[in-house]
């Protein structure tokens, strides 16, 4: 039976991502939502971006949503101000311009194909039982949906949750990292109701407790983590 899969946070674990995908054992009839950050941090940004390509030619249906990190990247090449320059270096921007530099690249340039499909990633995706985000919602707003800074951006933004204008929907975002016994405990029986689930595992973290990259089955609320392999 096809499944729903979602999965955040990459940050160019390229060998990480592989693994977990072969953990679920993805095919070609599943759903994987991807929340955003494919880049910075770790060492093969490049790799998880021609790997997510390579996925769609070959017919894996992939629905991908744009992070702060990848905002940042495009921000970087497509504006190329002094400013925007800057945040993407603060942000990680060397491992991922590192990941470019391969035999046939030397010089690392970053591929215009990249560029292109982050470019026109949306910034949620709205299902008929959850609502998928990279970071989070301002519920500030009358509609949480027109907030796009805080979509890619927010935290610490649960206490103003509107259940009314959320319904019977779940919210699935990245984002945040937590440790593997933080996010499994959202399954707990006793936060049942409760409407968001995390699932930035910290993949290029050393904290204790992370390191992971997880996917959440949105069709049984289940976790699949795989330690990072590409240390």
């Amino acid at each position: 039976m096809p499944r729903r899969v979602a999965i955040s946070d990459i940050h160019g674990c390229a060998r990480t991502f592989e693994a977990l995908l072969d953990r679920i054992s993805l095919g070609t009839t599943d759903d994987l939502y991807l929340l955003g950050d494919f880049v910075d941090r770790g060492p093969r940004s490049a790799q998880v971006l021609d790997m997510i390509l390579r996925l769609r030619e070959e017919g894996y249906r992939i629905h991908a949503l744009r992070g702060n990190h990848d905002q940042y990247m495009l921000d970087a090449v497509l504006v190329g101000d002094k400013r925007s320059r800057a945040a993407w270096r603060s942000a990680g921007a060397a491992s991922t311009k590192s990941s470019y530099i391969q035999p046939g690249n030397p010089e690392g340039r970053i591929d215009p194909l990249h560029i292109a499909w982050l470019n026109q990633l949306p910034y949620y995706y709205l299902l008929d039982d959850y609502i998928l985000v990279h970071a989070g919602l301002n519920f500030r707003r009358k509609n949480p949906l027109k907030g796009k800074k805080a979509m890619l951006n927010r935290r610490n933004w649960y206490r103003h949750i509107d259940y009314d204008w959320l319904g019977v929907r779940k919210i699935v975002h990245g984002h945040t990292p937590l440790t593997r016994v933080q996010i499994e405990a959202q399954a707990h029986p006793r936060r049942r109701a409760y409407p968001v689930f995390d699932i930035d595992a910290g993949c290029f973290h050393t904290k204790p407790g992370m390191g992971h990259l997880c996917a959440l089955n949105l069709d049984d609320r289940t976790f699949t983590f795989v330690p990072n392999i590409d240390r």
